[in-house]
């Protein structure tokens, strides 16, 4: 009877039914690549093997699965084999900026290893491939932002493209605000975008805008800067090595920006030493003037942070304007994802989900 009762149901459009593919998808062990948190808590993941966005929270399991149309790309073709083998290049001058500004080694970059000719078979699979998504966010009308092989795409809640815009550069960070689309580009200094919600347009740009070709043309390994945006819609920005935020109006951008800084034990943290790693995520407290950050602990050694075995928290409090160190059990390569009521959300190496406790 009661299979009868779910059948007569699903006829009548009260539910819908789950797709097999998402039957016993569970973030705790499945969950991989960048992840979007909502308002209340869920969490969206990208699910490659089924080619969909995955909601899912702590305590209800998966709450929906959005099928996505993405672009089919192909593979760019080896180059053809020379007389004399060639090396790529080693450490550039885009490399050095990045030393001097935020204490990254010279090498940055993997070293060149000599190139090898390509074989014919090589070159006869370059075949089409599904485009990856890098970053998305939803909007209050369900709709997807997504960056995704060098564009920027808008997808309907049916999960088809509406529109799909060009990117200069690889995207950092993205966030969802209450009248547009803040994206934060992967280049050595801060270039932040505020792209219209209706058209995608740029509205305003902060930063060195030169900067996007040579990041385009030879991205970042690592992550040096990054964005949250806080309760009030104002933008915080996180540059380098710095323990203090660049804050931007949402609507005035780049015309009166400001700093915060933050004393942690009554005075002023000295500036972390990023190394290989990079700067990790930033990320809001949601309802609360809060944002965390995070930190390896061979890079905030001069910051007043103290000994762990872990990764550590770094919890900005905006209203106080002071700074805590929350040390955490989880080892380097957990990646910082979402903030529960007091539980911070980590990525693990492996896949699926690690939890921290905050307050």
């Amino acid at each position: 009877m009661s299979n009868l009762f779910l059948i007569l149901l699903m006829l009548f459009g009260l539910i819908a039914p789950t797709p097999l593919r998402a039957q016993g998808w569970d973030a705790t062990r499945q969950a991989s690549g960048w992840a979007f948190q909502e308002v209340d808590g869920s969490l969206v993941f990208y699910d490659p093997a089924a080619r969909s966005l995955r909601t899912w929270m702590k305590g209800s399991g998966l709450l929906a699965s959005l099928p996505l149309a993405l672009p089919e790309i192909r593979k760019s073709a080896p180059p053809a084999p020379s007389a004399a083998p060639a090396f790529a290049a080693t450490a550039s001058d885009y490399d050095a900026a990045g030393a001097l500004l935020y204490g990254l080694p010279r090498q940055q970059r993997p070293q060149g290893a000599p190139a090898k000719p390509p074989s014919k078979d090589a070159a006869a699979s370059a075949i089409a491939g599904p485009a990856l998504p890098e970053r998305w966010v939803l909007d209050a009308y369900s709709r997807v932002w997504m960056a995704c092989d060098h564009r920027l795409m808008v997808l309907g809640k049916d999960g088809k493209p509406e529109a799909t815009l060009p990117l200069p550069a690889p995207v950092e960070d993205m966030a969802i605000g209450r009248d547009g689309l803040f994206l934060l580009y992967r280049t050595p200094k801060p270039y932040l975008e505020k792209r219209d919600l209706k058209s995608g347009a740029v509205l305003w740009a902060f930063g060195d805008k030169a900067q996007l070709k040579e990041s385009a043309a030879q991205p970042l390994l690592v992550g040096l800067n990054r964005m949250a945006l806080g309760t009030d819609g104002s933008v915080y920005l996180a540059e380098g090595a710095s323990m203090a935020f660049t804050v931007l109006d949402p609507a005035k951008g780049p015309k009166e920006p400001g700093q915060t800084f933050f004393t942690c034990n009554d005075a002023l943290p000295a500036r972390a030493v990023l190394g290989r790693v990079g700067r990790g995520p930033i990320l809001p407290w949601s309802g609360r003037d809060v944002i965390f950050g995070v930190f390896a602990p061979s890079q905030v050694k001069s910051c007043g942070a103290p000994e762990s075995k872990g990764l550590l928290l770094a919890r900005f409090d905006l209203a106080k304007g002071t700074m805590e160190w929350l040390p955490t059990p989880l080892a380097e390569g957990h990646r910082l994802i979402g903030l529960l009521d007091a539980e911070a959300v980590f990525l693990a190496p492996g896949g699926g989900l690690a939890y921290a406790p905050i307050h």
